[in-house]
């Protein structure tokens, strides 16, 4: 799959606009199953770069995940011509971590699946991979919303 392959494609689908977009492609996704790969370059201009660590940050990850989840959303938008959710991150459980940064110069794989939907609560899986090494495992559990100022409260 092409449609997607660059930062400024992958935009089109994510309401995260300028430095916070943060997904470079998306590599595949699958209705049916409701997953999507995505990818991210880790560079010394990424948002989240730290010097001091050589790279971003592995706690990032949950971020990469809600935004490919995002992705996902938008691609659904797409297909049925729909606007997509909003959704907003509830709480990220049993994140476990391999390493303590995704290193400059790295390509980091995101895969997120749907793994339960109750009305609007939904669950995703999320792992990361640095070629074929699992870096980081979560599970996010988040709410999708018709009106964000409405369920703030503003």
């Amino acid at each position: 799959m092409t449609e997607f392959d660059t930062h400024e494609k992958v935009a089109s689908l994510v309401p995260h606009k300028g430095h916070m977009h943060l997904l470079d492609r998306v590599l595949a996704y699958n209705f049916e199953n409701a997953e999507i790969e995505t990818e991210v370059d880790i560079t010394d201009k990424s948002m989240f770069y730290e010097e001091s660590y050589g790279g971003v940050p592995v706690w990032i990850g949950f971020e990469y995940m809600a935004q490919s989840v995002s992705a996902m959303t938008g691609l659904v938008g797409l297909e049925t011509h729909t606007p997509p959710q909003m959704g907003f991150i509830l709480s990220v459980t049993n994140f476990r971590s391999e390493k303590n940064v995704f290193p400059v110069g790295s390509t980091v794989r995101i895969w997120v699946r749907q793994t339960v939907r109750m009305d609007m609560a939904v669950t995703f899986e999320g792992k990361i991979f640095i070629g074929n090494e699992l870096v980081v495992s979560a599970t996010m559990n988040t709410i999708e919303v018709d009106d964000p100022k409405k369920a703030l409260g503003v």
